[in-house]
């Protein structure tokens, strides 16, 4: 496997990467087109994409500086290229130069498909927390509830490091405010 690299978004690049994220996300946890290009002009937030020789995208990764943590909203690998590796090198490289302690979200329900994610995660450094939420529906059916569990790399999350992680997400991605 060759090294991974990863390079800032580039607008030309949207329309794929959006395409990706509609591929690889439930509708409920992609943002509307116009909303999620919108989002590209907020300095905190930030898509790192990789690509081959052919110029072809890769995967990509959307990230948030919420100022003492970085927040990995998105991450996917085209389907037609997944468990090649390329997932894992891309993660791995972007570990390597994060500045601050990383968090994702995975799905808190137990299939098969959301165990092997969580596993992916675990061979990287991300530990797994007994803390989580119901992430708001971006669009959809509003009426649903998006139960996850958080994982952050490369230390185990405390009670206060969630409670201060969840204020900032919510207010600052979701905008809505969670007592």
């Amino acid at each position: 496997m060759e090294r991974i690299e990863l390079l800032k978004l580039a607008e030309k690049d949207f329309e794929k990467v959006y395409a990706l994220m509609e591929e690889a996300f439930p509708v409920e946890e992609v943002r509307p087109p116009k909303n999620a290009k919108a989002q590209l002009r907020d300095p905190r937030y930030s898509i790192l994409i990789s690509k081959n020789e052919a110029d072809q995208m890769l995967g990509f990764i959307a990230r948030w500086d919420l100022g003492t943590r970085i927040f990995v909203e998105h991450f996917a690998v085209d389907s037609s290229l997944r468990g090649g590796g390329i997932g894992s090198g891309m993660m791995r490289a972007f570990l390597s130069q994060a500045e601050k302690p990383v968090v994702i979200e995975v799905e808190d329900e137990k299939t098969e498909t959301n165990l092997r994610r969580i596993h992916f995660y675990q061979r990287l450094g991300f530990h797994l927390s007994q803390y989580g939420y119901d992430q708001p529906v971006y669009r959809g059916d509003m009426s649903k509830k998006i139960p996850l569990k958080l994982m952050t790399y490369p230390n185990p999350l405390t009670a206060a490091g969630f409670e201060d992680f969840r204020q900032q997400v919510f207010t600052q991605i979701y905008k809505i405010i969670k007592t």
